[in-house]
């Protein structure tokens, strides 16, 4: 039974159809930008590599990936999330109902299936890292939208003062990942190895040690800080309400647009030009280039969307983007199972040239089928569980046939 005087599921008619075309978009650029990781690419010595066949053609689309696809979706997730937080705050105030012990289980519940995702399937996991910046938003629903602002900017500039400071020292983290590694008897020499042609045992527990490789990554990078200050941004927004009316602000997203890319594009060529090397560039540019061209991209989606004619053409990524967390968590599992011993076992045999095809070939299908599920079924399965682990009570998955 649903808790009195707490939210229930969002209905269909509740929902902003843009929002989830936007999302559906950005699981394309997810999917793209993780194979790099997924088909452990990202972690051959640069020998492997120059042995692939594919070698002078991988380096190419290496580059045009790290320039047009790395960082700039999950900021786009982020803003979005961020979004989403004032809308459903939004739904709950004009129904007086209560908020924070909902929401703080939702992002507890997300956080829980990211350490399953994690564990089971990636080491790479982001939804941990959204569970926590979304938590983090409720000290800020009462500020100001300008100290929202502020609090947005300065954490979207948080890899610089990081720079500034030489860096953070985890070493309580760094002696933790070496003591499992010492216990599990892997090595960086033996990952390929262990994900490729290990025991579906093996593989967990490597994950289980990789997963604290990421949380040192988000901090030492400043990830995490950027992922919040996304937050923050997609709160303002949405307390604004700037996805809706949107041909008022044509003129406002045609600026967006423009500028987005003007300043996007060279300045995240020299992102790709200089990524992994720790260098000051890397960090400038990353800062000041993501999130432009990131701004940019759902700019000229949301002109499109102003077209009737492209507005029908859109909507076909609707379906994958209400379904955007089964599609991500889908996402690894396909993958691991093309690249990782509990499958074909691919990985580390091929570059960009090969993997990003595939990439695309994921994609395509997961949005043929989120069409074919949302016929029939009310949410994506991974979206149910989230629903009922949250609203503490059974939801009936299968759409009622019509009388």
């Amino acid at each position: 039974m649903q808790r009195s005087g707490e939210l229930a599921p969002t209905q269909a008619g509740e929902r902003f159809e843009l929002l989830d075309v936007v999302r559906g978009l950005a699981l394309f650029g997810i999917v793209s930008a993780n194979m790099i990781s997924y088909s452990l690419y990202l972690y051959l010595p640069e020998a492997a590599k120059a042995a692939l066949p594919t070698h002078a053609s991988d380096r190419v689309l290496e580059f045009l990936e790290l320039m047009l696809i790395e960082g700039k979706f999950y900021t786009i997730f982020s803003v979005l999330l961020g979004l989403g937080f004032s809308v459903l705050r939004s739904r709950a105030r004009a129904k007086n109902l209560v908020f924070h012990r909902f929401y703080l289980r939702r992002v507890f519940f997300l956080f829980a299936i990211g350490v399953a995702h994690a564990v089971l399937f990636w080491h790479n996991d982001i939804l941990q890292a959204y569970a926590f910046c979304g938590a983090l938003l409720l000290p800020a629903v009462a500020a100001r939208n300008r100290t929202i602002l502020i609090l947005a900017g300065v954490a979207l500039l948080a890899p610089i003062a990081i720079q500034l400071a030489g860096g953070i020292s985890l070493g309580v983290l760094a002696d933790a990942q070496g003591g499992l590694w010492d216990r599990f008897r892997f090595t960086r020499d033996t990952r390929v190895d262990t994900w490729t042609h290990g025991s579906p045992g093996e593989i967990v527990r490597l994950n289980l040690s990789m997963v604290l490789s990421q949380v040192s990554f988000l901090l030492t990078s400043g990830m995490i800080f950027k992922i919040y200050g996304c937050f923050l941004l997609g709160f303002y927004l949405g307390r604004n309400e700037v996805y809706k009316q949107l041909e008022m602000r044509r003129p406002i997203l045609k600026r967006l647009a423009i500028g987005g890319f003007a300043v996007g594009l060279p300045v995240n060529a020299v992102y790709a030009a200089t990524f992994d090397s720790g260098s000051w560039l890397e960090t400038l540019s990353g800062t000041f280039g993501i999130l432009p061209l990131s701004l940019g991209y759902v700019a000229v989606c949301c002109l499109m969307w102003l077209d009737s004619r492209r507005r029908n053409q859109l909507r076909h990524f609707a379906p994958v983007g209400r379904t955007a967390l089964t599609s991500y968590v889908g996402q690894s599992v396909i993958c691991t199972l093309l690249y990782y011993g509990t499958g074909l076992g691919l990985g580390g045999t091929m570059g960009p040239t090969l993997y990003l095809p595939i990439a695309f070939a994921v994609y395509a299908v997961q949005v043929l089928l989120s069409r074919l599920w949302l016929e029939r079924f009310r949410f994506g399965p991974v979206e149910w569980l989230w629903r009922m682990l949250t609203y503490g009570e059974w939801l009936p998955l299968a759409k009622r046939a019509a009388l």
